[in-house]
């Protein structure tokens, strides 16, 4: 055959063979580790023994060992890298003896030396390379001693707090070599673990005294066992605890080594602390009547909690295996820990609890841990790859469990404080969809399918655990009980002790199911779509009506439609998934209401749009909810929420009035707030107003915000000494000032949403109307024919001006020498300028050294008059109008004089002391430099020393300096209440307060930052 007639066929050859889905095949792997706890070093020594069969297709020449216990060794490793990305600097900051490692490795592959590499860049990852290469079928043995130190448990899972020890990934462990090739990957906190199945042989040996918890069933040990039922019967006749008795005893000089066997799992986890209470309890499983022991192991501190906590542990297993398939082990345990990574942390057979609130909260916890003995146990999924498989279905049973033993729980138990929110309609398992809901009107999800390691930390538990949750109880919503157990039943079956994919998964769920569940698999759980189904109109016809319903999201899942009267559901209909419009046909002619997911089942994005009147042709109205400070989206109502509002500033005195807004939480598309308040002060109305449409792109912008803000208030009070002389009008009136500013501002797409790097542009034009007096002199006095005013007509006029300003913002909030800067381009007024103001922060443990740099020119500057560079920030001192946009709130923006007149916010230059030096037309660079003190007591937390330098020009350069001691009222140096006493400055600054005569107290000045303290934008903007 020609060549040119061949290639078309061995290209298609190559293409089936390449993407043809190779067999299913799953490693076999055995250990046997004898292991040796040293409770003074804080170490294990142990020796490891490995039996790997290779049932893959392919030989092996080497095999990735994970050595997870190198992940503690310093900040290079994966794991120092996320904690420090994610904020929690312990071990950023951590000592040598608070890290961990694994050394003392001696590798041999039977028998015969092997050679271990590890890995250029995770030193937690090596390659055994195989002196023999491992052919499909065969078996090998690899044995190596090995010692850990053991990190403190501040750190991560594995680690001890005192004597108490956390014993958990600990050993060396061969990687997953599966279909998709191998699955090596650094140990992490967010995202967790895949591994062999197999079977283990562990013996441990510590102090008799210790009571230890442990992956697997104790072997051969009866003293042991008689040791823990004599401690289980000993618990139960304590009547009560002493929570400050959490003192560790001496270890006993006697040793013991214990033996555990386990098969079918893929983890070895050990707990022991000296200290611990146990519980021993037993559940018969619902469909093989087989018989679980359960225990639980706790200290006094959480004592009170965890009393009926063997109840918690054997509701979990009787449910979860109702549901899913039977619990497939001989024992189950729970223990109390010193947890630092989540609330909770599963391996087989056994979960560490970390602190709790409630008796219920410690249920939630412990069942959804014990849960994971299923997805993540005996489903073995790859948790890293995939945690929707693990997280997101264990919490849908999690939510399922939770409904079921507490039905008529609501979202406020236990917290009356909620109640003011005006919650009292939700039940508990309205928290997984609003969660899921704060980030999806936001925009700010990320789609169910990625690795755990690409998520936000706020996504890892918004879309991964809770929407996860919210689609598969949608999901057995739509199916019913009876057929979603079938399915989730038949997947165990099949899948148990094995490696599913995704795709295997889905595959179960279609065949137990007979539907189409792409909307699921594909769409909720593989994209960020979102769902929104609205009734479009009700028609009532002779025996019935036809309900109209629209599908504006972006998926086409099943929907489902209640015909409600008298407040309860008459007939309910599941229509398949749709696009565009579809009528329903609805028997009776009864009804009052039709509403969508009545139940609450759906991951709706949009519920204001769920329901229709039966009666009316156009949608019922809404009753108004006017309801103080906020609440959750409340479909049925028509929310106006308000609060207090109080205000001061010297010209208008105090301020009484109320704040009036839509938006709270989750946050809505439009937002809107108008605060009127009067002023006792000017006798008349002032107040702010804003209002922001928000446009989600998806692509170059995250968010388009497009809106205005206005505000007026009074700036100035006319004084005895304002007046000319022989004045004929009284002083006291305020000068009003109305600013309108529409701005549009764009929020850069970020290219990794884990980048702490944000950027922003934002465009706006700003509108100023200012009153004016003038007086025009209506009395003259004629003397030696030259003429003197002494009577006067009060002229009121206004002054207008507009100013554009563009700015580029660039916040790095790195946990680790953040930054941020702005570039800022503004004209108005004959005046045109650009700036760049800059910030450092030089992170030293819990503390920083702060650098700001500023620089700016004038592009124009024909009315040179307000529009100056000033060295000093800026403030009411001098001329009262530096902030001439009118953006900082000060308590007295037109004082020459007294407290109020040193209030300034840091502009320009950033000088700390005033002086009318430093004002320039043409340009100004500047440098600012904050110091904190050593030490962490609160008071030596709140001070820092500062020194500032700059150079401008005006009528020739000048150089300016100054230095001086800060202290921070609240927090550490953020700005909103700073006080600066200064110490040091140029001569020309002590020059102008030596000619004015004025003291020292006059240099000292304070930051009152107000318009930072809206605190819903805050949370916002600290979760964005």
């Amino acid at each position: 055959m020609a060549m040119k007639k061949c290639f078309p066929l061995i290209l298609t050859l190559l293409t089936v063979q390449l993407f043809a889905q190779r067999a299913y095949f799953q490693q076999d792997v055995a250990y046997t580790i004898e292991v040796r706890l040293n409770d003074s070093k804080h170490e294990l020594s142990g020796f490891e023994t490995i039996v790997y069969k290779n049932n893959s297709p392919d030989q092996l020449s080497f095999i990735y060992m994970h050595l997870w216990p190198n992940a503690y060794r310093d900040n290079n490793t994966a794991l120092g890298k996320q904690t420090k990305e994610d904020g929690s600097l312990f071990f950023y900051y951590s000592e040598e003896e608070d890290r961990g490692k694994i050394d003392s490795l001696d590798f041999k592959v039977d028998g015969t030396a092997a050679v271990l590499a590890y890995d250029s860049i995770h030193k937690d990852i090596a390659k055994l390379l195989l002196p023999v290469p491992l052919s499909p079928g065969g078996q090998i043995s690899i044995t190596t001693p090995f010692r850990v130190k053991i990190p403190s448990g501040k750190i991560s899972r594995l680690g001890h707090v005192g004597q108490q020890y956390q014993i958990t990934q600990w050993y060396p462990k061969p990687a997953v070599y599966d279909q998709n090739g191998w699955n090596q990957f650094p140990y992490l906190n967010q995202g967790e673990f895949y591994s062999e199945f197999g079977t283990y042989d562990v013996f441990i040996t510590l102090p008799k005294n210790y009571v230890l918890g442990s992956t697997g069933d104790l072997q051969d040990n009866p003293d042991e066992k008689r040791f823990l039922d004599s401690l289980a019967a000993a618990t139960k006749e304590i009547k009560s605890y002493d929570a400050k008795d959490l003192v560790f005893p001496e270890s006993s000089a006697q040793w013991k080594t214990l033996h555990y066997r386990q098969e079918h799992v893929h983890d070895f986890a050990w707990f022991c602390d000296k200290r611990y209470h146990v519980l021993k309890g037993e559940i018969e499983l619902p469909h093989t009547k087989r018989k679980v022991t359960t225990w639980v192991m706790y200290t006094n501190k959480s004592a009170h909690l965890w009393e009926n906590a063997i109840g918690y542990m054997n509701d979990a297993i009787y449910y979860y295996s109702l549901w899913n398939g039977d619990y497939a082990y001989n024992a189950c345990t729970a223990v109390d820990g010193a947890l630092s990574a989540g609330g909770g942390m599963e391996y087989p057979n056994i979960t560490v609890i970390g602190g709790v609130l409630s008796p219920r909260m410690l249920d939630l916890v412990i069942t959804h841990e014990v849960g994971h003995n299923w997805f993540y146990g005996m489903l073995g999924s790859n948790e890293r790859r995939y945690p929707w498989m693990d997280e997101g279905i264990n919490s849908a049973n999690e939510m399922r469990y939770m409904m079921t033993k507490y039905p008529n729980v609501k979202l406020t138990e236990g917290l009356p404080l909620l109640k003011l929110f005006d919650l009292e309609r939700y039940k508990q398992k309205a928290q997984y969809y609003q969660l899921y809901a704060f980030c999806a009107r936001q925009h700010i999800d990320q789609p169910d399918n990625l690795p755990a390691d690409e998520y936000t930390q706020i996504n890892y538990g918004s879309i991964v655990y809770m929407k996860s949750a919210v689609a598969f109880n949608y999901l057995r919503a739509y199916l019913g009980d009876s057929i979603y157990d079938k399915a989730f039943q038949t997947y165990f079956e099949r899948w148990k002790w094995k490696h599913p994919q995704p795709a295997d998964m889905k595959n179960v769920f279609v065949e137990v199911t007979e539907k189409n569940l792409d909307w699921l698999f594909d769409d909720l759980i593989g994209t960020t779509k979102q769902l929104d189904y609205k009734i479009a109109g009700v028609k009532k016809e002779a025996d019935g009506y036809v309900v109209r319903i629209k599908n504006c999201g972006e998926i086409n899942s099943p929907v489902l439609i209640t015909a409600v009267k008298d407040g309860a559901s008459m007939k309910s209909v599941w229509v398949e998934g749709f696009a565009g419009e579809k009528e329903i046909q609805f028997s009776g002619t009864d009804y009052d209401v039709f509403v969508i997911d009545r139940g609450e089942w759906m991951p709706e994005i949009n519920r204001k749009n769920n329901s229709a009147d039966a009666k009316r042709i156009f949608k019922k109205a809404e009753p108004l909810r006017l309801q103080i400070i906020g609440s959750l989206d409340n479909p049925s109502r028509t929310q106006l929420f308000w609060s207090p509002a109080l205000g001061y500033n010297k010209y208008d005195q105090f301020m009484l009035g109320a704040a009036f807004y839509n938006y709270f939480l989750p946050g809505k598309k439009f937002e809107w707030s108008i605060m009127p308040m009067y002023s006792f002060g000017a006798k008349t109305g002032v107040g702010h107003a804003d209002a922001f449409y928000h446009i989600y792109p998806g692509k170059i912008f995250q968010q388009i915000s497009v809106g205005a803000n206005a505000n007026s208030y009074h700036y100035y009070t006319l004084k005895d000494t304002d007046y000319p002389s022989a004045a004929t009008v009284r002083p006291g009136v305020p000068f009003r000032f109305i600013k309108i500013a529409p701005e549009i501002n764009f929020d850069i797409r970020k290219k990794r949403a884990r980048s702490p790097i944000s950027q922003s542009v934002k465009l706006r034009a700003i509108w100023l109307q200012t009153d004016e007096r003038i007086y025009s002199p209506t009395t003259w006095i004629v003397n030696n024919s030259s003429a003197i005013a002494v009577g006067y007509t009060e002229v009121t006029s206004s002054a207008q001006r507009l100013f554009y300003e563009l700015t580029y913002s660039l916040d790095a909030k790195r946990s680790i020498h953040p930054y941020d800067f702005d570039v800022k381009l503004q004209r108005g007024d004959d005046m045109m300028k650009a700036q760049l103001t800059a910030n450092y922060h030089v992170t030293i443990k819990n503390k920083a050294i702060d650098i700001r740099f500023f620089g700016g020119v004038f592009l124009d500057n024909t009315n040179a008059g307000p529009y100056r560079f000033r060295m000093s920030s800026w403030g009411p001192l001098g001329t009262g109008n530096h902030d001439y946009l009118f953006d900082h709130i000060f308590l007295g923006r037109s004082e020459n004089d007294g407290l109020f007149a040193q209030q300034m916010a840091v502009e320009d230059g950033g000088f700390k002391i005033y002086s009318p030096l430093g004002q320039s037309a043409t340009w100004m660079s500047a440098i600012n430099l904050r110091v904190p003190l050593p030490g962490n007591n609160w008071f030596l937390k709140r001070i820092k020393f500062y020194w500032n330098a700059g150079i401008y020009e005006e009528a020739g350069s000048d150089f300016l300096y100054e230095g001086g001691v800060q202290f921070s009222l609240f927090g550490i140096g953020n700005g909103i209440f700073d006080i600066y006493f200064p110490l040091v400055h140029s001569k020309s600054i002590q020059n102008y307060y030596d000619v004015n005569s004025l003291k020292y107290g006059n240099k000292i000045r304070f930051v009152l930052a107000l318009e930072t303290l809206n605190p819903l934008r805050i949370i916002r903007k600290e979760i964005f």
